[in-house]
């Protein structure tokens, strides 16, 4: 991607889309983009674990870019925010079809999509979406993580006691920033047995890792093994 015109300040729209996602479930987004002027890219940004569009990081990170002339693609995950779905029957494959259905609904409207983006989860998603496959994301030009693990099971370690009873193939409740949110071993399961070695494998794709080195969530040394993932350029 190139920086032609990355100085100018533009204003920004905001447009409500929906779209289907993992199962068909109606998917909410939020569409940020350039007011007046055709947008250089399109990119996706997909929230941290159990967050929203809405979330502040991936809201300030849209609205910036839009700024920027990037249309930018933010949505609530199935089961999160104001999409039709259940959490507990979510997982990480989930995560990445509702990235390919943000892209499908890109493409089919607008253009390709040139970028994605991910806050903590949501880049750990977005690097497994761009090598999954989809036709939707063959045009991609690169991948940002922002304090992202380099491996979904990562997630396993905020679960507390839950993790007792989801070992013995029970549901249970963790709970995050004081909500809770049920579970059933099947995610567990499900972030065990993705293997992002194996499906990172052939990345050539640019690849830029944001970290921060007071992160208590995330390990800076995550954003390094990120960036061994890819044998295009990159940028820590």
């Amino acid at each position: 991607m190139t920086a032609d015109n990355e100085s100018q300040n533009h204003k920004i729209q905001s447009r409500a889309v929906s779209f289907p996602g993992y199962q068909g479930n109606r998917i909410a987004g939020t569409l940020d983009f350039p007011e007046g002027v055709e947008p250089r890219h399109y990119a996706i940004i997909s929230h941290c674990f159990t967050c929203t569009r809405q979330t502040l990081t991936t809201a300030r990170m849209s609205r910036g870019l839009a700024q920027a002339g990037i249309a930018v693609l933010r949505f609530d995950f199935s089961g999160l925010g104001e999409s039709e779905g259940s959490f507990e029957e979510s997982h990480f494959r989930s995560m990445l079809r509702d990235i390919q259905g943000a892209a499908a609904f890109v493409q089919t409207h607008f253009r390709p999509v040139s970028l994605l983006l991910g806050h903590s989860m949501g880049g750990t998603a977005s690097l497994a979406a761009s090598q999954s496959g989809f036709t939707e994301l063959q045009s991609l030009q690169g991948v940002i993580t922002l304090a992202s693990p380099a491996i979904p099971s990562h997630v396993l370690h905020h679960f507390g006691p839950a993790m007792a009873e989801l070992e013995q193939g029970k549901p249970s409740q963790i709970w995050v920033a004081g909500k809770a949110y049920s579970v059933k071993p099947s995610f567990v399961e499900d972030v065990r047995s993705f293997d992002m070695q194996e499906c990172m494998r052939d990345c050539e794709l640019p690849l830029m890792a944001v970290r921060a080195a007071d992160d208590d969530l995330v390990s800076a040394e995550a954003a390094e093994a990120i960036l061994s993932y890819t044998r295009g350029r990159k940028r820590l």
